[in-house]
């Protein structure tokens, strides 16, 4: 998914379909989060506009990935789609710093503008379906906010726990 940008104008090409599967086993190695991912299929166009010397893509990436549950921290399979349209600027000139736009030399890589967008789709935690009933049977009680509240209200605070006996008049 790397294109020459000359290339692209020589040839005239100012639509690229796009319709690949591309594997980030590499990727996912260096990342903890994630343990395994299935490969992601990317579906899409891209148009060229060389004059404008930018190119911008219309995208949608699907896949799957398993992470760790929070609880058991037995694998959670996490499917996710994402709409990804990736600009980039091969004019110094044009591109504006504070855009989400990649500025380029003379080649587009697409697949790490892929792989950043897979990166925010990772949630902060997943837990797997009957995590806490499972939890629950091997005697791991949770609390909820109701009953975390009521127990802390009925507790007394150990530091005054001796005053507890003292009798006053």
């Amino acid at each position: 998914m790397n294109w020459q940008i000359a290339k692209l104008i020589k040839e005239s090409t100012n639509r690229i379909e796009i319709d690949e599967c591309v594997d980030f086993t590499e990727a996912v190695k260096k990342n903890p989060d994630i343990r395994r991912m299935s490969k992601i299929v990317v579906k899409g166009y891209g148009k060229i506009y060389p004059t404008k010397k930018y190119a911008e893509f219309h995208l949608t990436i699907s896949g799957e990935m398993i992470l760790g549950c929070a609880l058991t921290l037995d694998d959670v399979p996490f499917p996710f789609e994402a709409e990804v349209n990736p600009v980039f600027v091969w004019d110094a000139d044009k591109w504006d710093e504070d855009s989400e736009d990649y500025l380029v030399k003379d080649k587009i890589e697409l697949a790490s503008a892929i792989w950043q967008e897979i990166f925010v789709q990772i949630p902060l935690r997943v837990t797997k379906d009957g995590a806490y009933e499972e939890l629950k049977a091997k005697g791991i009680v949770f609390l909820t906010e109701e009953e975390l509240q009521k127990e802390q209200e009925n507790k007394v605070d150990p530091r005054l726990e001796v005053l507890k006996g003292l009798k006053f008049d």
